[in-house]
């Protein structure tokens, strides 16, 4: 098939897929800007959501939810694998980077695109699917730093309460009974079932990363079920529309919270290029994400006060707004396979993806490639210097396809990779292992454009400026050469695709890594702490253990944005379970109140 009928096809499917789905529009209670809420909730995103459902349990307490992008009618994007057609579509909010220093040589300008997601379920609506909580090091370290009430042992209940677990795993560490579906994936190519009995051989565990070890090899755990995504907003949004307390607007784009003195008492907002205000009882929660929560609070005038005299904005609380910007990186590692392998045809391919048997396994039996994300197993490792280590260093997620070469990574990451190869990129087929280490050193920040302040913040992740972190990726790549290395032992012909690239340097050489970092990481887009949570008397921190900003009353964040440190892991069930708490601290104020 030639690309624009594989294009058509999609479309087709999915209008197909609307069809067999049934349903209409989903309808919800709409605001007045002239009534008072309790509680006005800007994003209903992967947090937004969750909280928009526990704090109106309560028939007492009324709640708006602001969402600046429209309802997830859009049925394609209950189809897994289509995850990545819409990070670069209208329902994402595309991002990009300043150009980076250290690193993404082949795209343009070296600038790197963030898509997030701008529609209802936010980034859970739009992500790769997958849920891993990190490891219960990660949050014992947050109450280190001073975040109290974080431990693990706190933290493990409220991922409980979010579960509705497929998985039959039988422990402590999973729950039945909650509004989100994390089961296993439903196809799983037998490349997948070699990489994992691959990790089992090189002596390492095989099993739930959830559960008490976060360690070693599995396929994935994900938030899709009988074959279509579960976002927060179909999770927890769309079950509970009809309570009388909430309220929803949507197509709004909240540009400040509105004070009386030091407190909050409402946001301001644009629709249909209308400006106007709407007004809160109790508190404004800032559930935006790691790059709109700042930057409302700094619109506000909560950030660092020089920036914000800079931009023309007078300045309620001094605290270190957008200072802590944190994220993981992802290096693809390519294995080629020889068109006589009983697997060439298997594998993601533009060319294999939308084919009628796919279609109908999707639609009917809730089965086949549409029916899973494309990264449907992975491995949670340390390096051999940090045995000592209790939490993982390093990621690989197995991806039964050619990361570097697909159309959609390509076009995703406005790549010139093609570059790299004398032959056609995308034509390759192959599986891939991509590497993401878990705590880098380098920092990024966030900060206003001087000049257009109300325009998308200055994002400077600071990409691999640290030396360190080159290092940390060149041995990482050992590690997964060895994997990649028995994985590929016994098939004729498979190729390692570093080996085929045009290179200045020669090969297997510390330049020729360098080299290939610097060409090939993209971001896993997990952007977390530019709203830095920790103890209030802490200078680093922007919101406190119960999340409300320092300096100012009635105003708090619950996001990613408030992850005071990188976690060894995925990002979305760590935000799930930080509004799950939110919410019971909220309600626990209330009551105390």
């Amino acid at each position: 098939m030639e690309k624009w009928q594989i294009v058509l096809v999609g479309i087709l499917a999915v209008i197909v897929y609307q069809w067999i789905e049934g349903g209409g529009p989903i309808h919800f209670k709409t605001f007045s800007p002239d009534f008072e809420y309790d509680y006005i909730i800007v994003g209903a995103g992967t947090a937004g959501c969750v909280l928009a459902n526990r704090l109106t349990e309560d028939p007492n307490i009324t709640v708006l939810l602001l969402e600046a992008g429209p309802v997830d009618s859009n049925y394609g994007l209950s189809i897994p694998l289509l995850q990545f057609q819409y990070m670069m579509s209208t329902l994402s909010w595309r991002y990009k980077t300043v150009p980076q220093k250290g690193g993404f040589l082949l795209s343009k300008n070296q600038e790197v695109f963030w898509p997030s997601g701008k529609v209802m379920g936010g980034s859970s609506s739009i992500n790769g699917m997958l849920y891993v909580r990190g490891s219960p090091a990660d949050y014992d370290n947050w109450a280190r730093m001073g975040a109290d009430g974080w431990r693990y042992v706190d933290i493990l209940p409220y991922f409980l309460k979010s579960e509705n677990s497929l998985l039959n795993e039988g422990n402590k560490y999973h729950s039945t009974g909650g509004p989100l579906t994390v089961s296993y994936p439903s196809y799983i190519p037998e490349l997948d079932k070699d990489f994992v009995e691959v990790g089992r051989k090189l002596g390492y565990r095989v099993g739930d990363y959830n559960a008490e070890s976060p360690f070693g090899f599995s396929h994935v755990q994900v938030t899709v079920r009988n074959g279509k995504r579960v976002s927060t907003s179909k999770a927890f949004l769309h079950p509970v529309m009809d309570r009388h307390n909430l309220f929803i607007g949507t197509g709004i784009a909240v540009n400040k919270v509105i004070f009386n003195k030091n407190k909050a008492i409402g946001v301001s907002y644009v629709q249909h290029d209308n400006e106007a205000v709407v007004k809160s009882k109790k508190e404004v929660i800032l559930s935006a994400g790691a790059v709109g929560s700042p930057h409302i609070l700094l619109l506000s005038g909560i950030g660092p006060s020089l920036q914000l005299n800079e931009a023309g904005i007078e300045s309620i609380s001094d605290v270190p707004v957008g200072k802590h910007l944190l994220d993981h990186l992802a290096l693809p590692l390519d294995y080629i396979l020889s068109s006589d392998d009983d697997r060439y045809d298997t594998v993601l391919h533009y060319s294999n993806i939308v084919t009628f048997n796919n279609l109908y396994q999707c639609f009917v039996y809730r089965g086949g490639q549409l029916s899973s994300p494309a990264v449907r197993s992975a491995a949670f490792l340390k390096l051999d210097s940090e045995q000592n280590y209790s939490y993982p260093t390093l990621q690989v997620e197995f991806v039964a396809g050619v990361s570097s070469g697909s159309n959609i990574w390509l076009e995703l990451f406005s790549s010139n990779r093609s570059s790299l190869y004398n032959g056609d990129i995308s034509e390759l087929r192959g599986y891939s292992l991509l590497l993401s280490p878990l705590h880098l050193k380098s920092i990024g920040e966030l900060y206003l454009n001087k000049t257009h302040p109300e325009s998308q913040p200055i994002i400077d992740p600071h990409y691999l400026e640290d030396p360190d972190d080159i290092k940390y990726l060149q041995d990482a790549l050992k590690v997964a050469l060895k994997i990649g290395g028995t994985l590929s032992l016994n098939r004729k012909g498979v190729k390692l695709f570093a080996e085929m690239m045009n290179s200045p340097f020669k090969f297997d050489t510390d330049e020729f890594w360098r080299w290939y970092i610097q060409n090939l990481a993209y971001s896993s887009f997990h952007y977390t702490g530019t709203c830095k949570m920790g103890s209030a008397d802490d200078p680093s921190t922007v919101v406190d253990s119960r999340l409300r900003v320092k300096g100012v009353t009635g105003l708090r964040v619950v996001d990613a944005s408030i992850i005071p440190e990188s976690l060894s892991g995925n990002t979305v069930a760590a935000v799930m379970m930080i509004a799950e708490k939110a919410a019971d601290m909220i309600k626990a104020d209330v009551y105390e109140a």
